[in-house]
Formats: C-alpha cells, sequence, structure tokens
C-alpha cells in the first residue's frame, strides 16, 4: 500500500509538460513544452493517495507550497494523524444527536440535562455549522455571550462540554486535526450564600412542616439527597446499629420516576442519630422489608417536586416570619438574638447535615464518606466557609507553642541547663 502510494504521490506542474525526443544516434532528449493549461490556474499540484487508496490534491501558485503541503501531508500519514482535506464537512446539528444516542451507559437524569442544554444552547448555535468550521475564538464568544444572558455557569459548563465531547469524536474519527475547544476557559462558579439550619431551627421545621417530620430530620442529621432518602425501604435499616445502607436513589425525568444506582455508583452505610430510633420504628412498623419507609399520603414515591411547593416551603416561610417578627419585637426590647431563619430548600438539609456534623468535631473523612463524595478534598472544597474558626484556633495553639518553646530555651540559658552543661 506504501510502495502504491507512493508512486501516485508528487508534485506537478500543469503549464508544463516533458516531450521526449530520440535523436538519430538514438539519445534521448527532454524538453519542457506548453500544455493545454499554460497560463490557466494555479500552476502546481500537489497529488497523494491517504491509507484508504483515496486520492487527494490541491493547486498551489509556487512549487515550495505545493512541496510543503504535500511533506505535511506524508509525515501525518506515517504518524497516523493524517485527516483528509475534505472531512469534517458534517454539520454539528447532523452529528450531535447520533451521539447523544450512543452514550446509554449514562443515568437516566444525567442523559435527561444533556438532551435539554443540546436542544436549548448547543444546536441553536452550532447546528448549522460545519464540524471543520469550528474556531477556538468562535467557542470563546459563545460562551461570552451565554455569560451575557445570565445562564449559570453549571449550564455553560454542560453545554461546552457537550460540543466539546462531539468534536472529540470527530478527532477520533480523523474528521478533525485538534479539538476547537481546547483552551476554552470557562467561567468559575461563584459559591452561593448557604442556609445552615442550628439544631433548633431543624426541630422547628420539623415540628412546622405538615407531613412526613422524620424525613425532613432524617435529611438534616444524615445528608442524604433526596432521591436517596425517597428511595429507602425497610430493609435499607440496620436498628441495632443504627446505620442505613444507601444503595439506590429515585429521581424523576421529566415527569417521570426513574429508579438507578446512587450518585458515583458507590454504596455506602450512614450513621443515623440515637433519638430518630423510635420515629424510625414507628415508620416502618406494619411494613414489609420492600416497603418505602417515607411516602406520600397515598403510599407512593415521595416526590420533591410535589413535597417542596406543598409542604416545606410554607413551613420555612411561615418560620421566617415568626423568626422575623421575633426580631422586630426584640430590637424595640434592645438586641434582636432571635437568628434569622434562611432560606433553604429540601437539598439545602444536605449542607445543614454536613454543617452540624463539623461542628460536632467530625473530620474531612467522615464527612466525606456520610455525604457520598467523591474524595474528602471535594468535601472541603464545597465546605470551605465552614472552617474559618479553624484556622484562628491553628494560628493560636502554633501561638501558644511557639511560646512555649522560647521560653523553655530562655529559661535553659538562664540555668546553664544547655547541651547537658550544668553546675
Amino acid at each position: 500500500m506504501a510502495a502504491r502510494r507512493n508512486r501516485r504521490a508528487g508534485v506537478e506542474d500543469r503549464w508544463y509538460k516533458s516531450v521526449v525526443t530520440v535523436g538519430d544516434n538514438g539519445a534521448k532528449t527532454t524538453d519542457k513544452v506548453p500544455s493545454a493549461q499554460h497560463g490557466r490556474g494555479r500552476r502546481w499540484r500537489a497529488r497523494y493517495v491517504d491509507d484508504d487508496g483515496q486520492e487527494h490534491a490541491k493547486a498551489f501558485v509556487r512549487k515550495t507550497d505545493a512541496q510543503s503541503w504535500l511533506d505535511s501531508a506524508t509525515s501525518s500519514l506515517v504518524a497516523g494523524t493524517h485527516v483528509a482535506p475534505s472531512a469534517g464537512q458534517n454539520t454539528i446539528g447532523h452529528i450531535g444527536p447520533t451521539w447523544l444516542d450512543s452514550q446509554p451507559h449514562l443515568k437516566d437524569t444525567t442523559d435527561s440535562t444533556r438532551r435539554i442544554t443540546w436542544r436549548v444552547h448547543v444546536e441553536p448555535r452550532w447546528g448549522t455549522t460545519a464540524v471543520r468550521d469550528v474556531r477556538t475564538g468562535q467557542i470563546r464568544a459563545w460562551v461570552a455571550e451565554m455569560m451575557a444572558a445570565n445562564v449559570g455557569v453549571p449550564t455553560i459548563e454542560n453545554a461546552v462540554g457537550i460540543l466539546r465531547m462531539v468534536l472529540e469524536t470527530m478527532v477520533e474519527h480523523r474528521q478533525l486535526p485538534r479539538n476547537p475547544c481546547t483552551g476554552v476557559k470557562l467561567p468559575r462558579r461563584k459559591h452561593k450564600r448557604r442556609g445552615y439550619l442550628t439544631h433548633v431551627q431543624v426541630h422547628q421545621l420539623a415540628g412546622e412542616v405538615t407531613e412526613n417530620s422524620t424525613a425532613v430530620r432524617l435529611l438534616a442529621y444524615t445528608g442524604l439527597r433526596w432521591g436517596e432518602m425517597a428511595a429507602l425501604k425497610v430493609a435499607s435499616f440496620d436498628m441495632l446499629r443504627r446505620r442505613l445502607n444507601v444503595l439506590e436513589a429515585v429521581a424523576e425525568v421529566e415527569g417521570k420516576l426513574v429508579w438507578s444506582n446512587t450518585k458515583n455508583h458507590e454504596r455506602r452505610s450512614v450513621p443515623f442519630p440515637k433519638f430518630l430510633t423510635d420515629e424510625l420504628a414507628a415508620l416502618m412498623k406494619g411494613k414489609g422489608r420492600d416497603d418505602l419507609v417515607f411516602a406520600s399520603t397515598d403510599g407512593k414515591v415521595l416526590r420533591v417536586s410535589t413535597y417542596r411547593p406543598r409542604v416545606f416551603r410554607p413551613a420555612v416561610d411561615r418560620l421566617r416570619a415568626a423568626a422575623e417578627q421575633a426580631r422586630v419585637q426584640e430590637a424595640l426590647d434592645g438586641d434582636a438574638v432571635t437568628p434569622e431563619f434562611p432560606i433553604i430548600t429540601p437539598h439545602d438539609l444536605r449542607h445543614t447535615a454536613a454543617s452540624l456534623a463539623i461542628s460536632a468535631g467530625a473530620n474531612p473523612k467522615a464527612v466525606q464518606t456520610m455525604l457520598g463524595h467523591k474524595s474528602a478534598a471535594m468535601t472541603l472544597d464545597t465546605y470551605s466557609d465552614l472552617f474559618p474558626d479553624d484556622l484562628e484556633v491553628v494560628a493560636d495553639r502554633l501561638d501558644t507553642a511557639a511560646r512555649a518553646a522560647i521560653e523553655s530555651a530562655a529559661d535553659a540559658l538562664r540555668t546553664g541547663e544547655v547541651n547537658g552543661l550544668s553546675g
């Protein structure tokens, strides 16, 4: 194949052709004579044949440019990185749906998010653009446009991520020499101020909700995600050891319930406080091992999409109003001492669990295990705002240790007890 390819590769002069004449003495003479293409178009044409037997050719004004193009193509063939000049003609809109359909390993929730992001952000901008026409500068401009339109950073990350992965498949299929998404910087996420509940506020919220008060307490003291809590069955609990085994989760995808493994596909065992034992036991009474522990009023899966607006949010609003009223009255009498009740969602109870665990002395590794994070570094990064006092404590302890060491050294010098030199 390589020998055949080399025979069909080279740089051709389109304006002149070689004519061989044989003299009377048998000697051959080669002369250059104008061809039928003389003076028309570009003079030099380079051509080569790729590994698939496809011939590629391009015309140039200068011979050096033609030879340079041919050398580059030959080098990429040898290195196995060759991309045909005619490659990349398909549009992003043509390739995207096929790529989305080729991801069967994704959880339904992730697949749904990607398809929505594709329809809303990626396809409208890139659908009619040929793969080979995508430029890095255009992608940066697209990111800037989404930021100007107040698109959330997680959505921008998903949108650019989809385009990057679609184009990466084109690199793998030798339709692109490189991924134009490489080098595109995304905006940094801004950490929103989280609402952390105190122990008293958790108790107040559990008492204020009209349904599933134990679910509120469990979320606030275990850090489970809503879908993990809603999927808990009687068999998930080890009441003697006060442990619950998180094995699966249930989520709503476009209105439908979808059961799956937990996030990161890791099973974990999470302890729960002793004061929840009787409440949990009461919920399990009369149920079979495969029955849900937490359920809606009609005995079905407890959906956050209905529980949050119907039960949770009104309870939070009432507690916020009561706290504000108490603060106003206290301000009239002196200083407001009642803490404000934060705006929270059911998911924020997971953050409350982390806060309460850290304040109780749990180390980052323990919190990581409880929450099901990939690493302790992720836990520290997520809840870095919960450790400012710890840094002050470290500084104070370093100060105390340094002062003690210096004073001890000074005492040793005064008494002469240095390096074993004593009276």
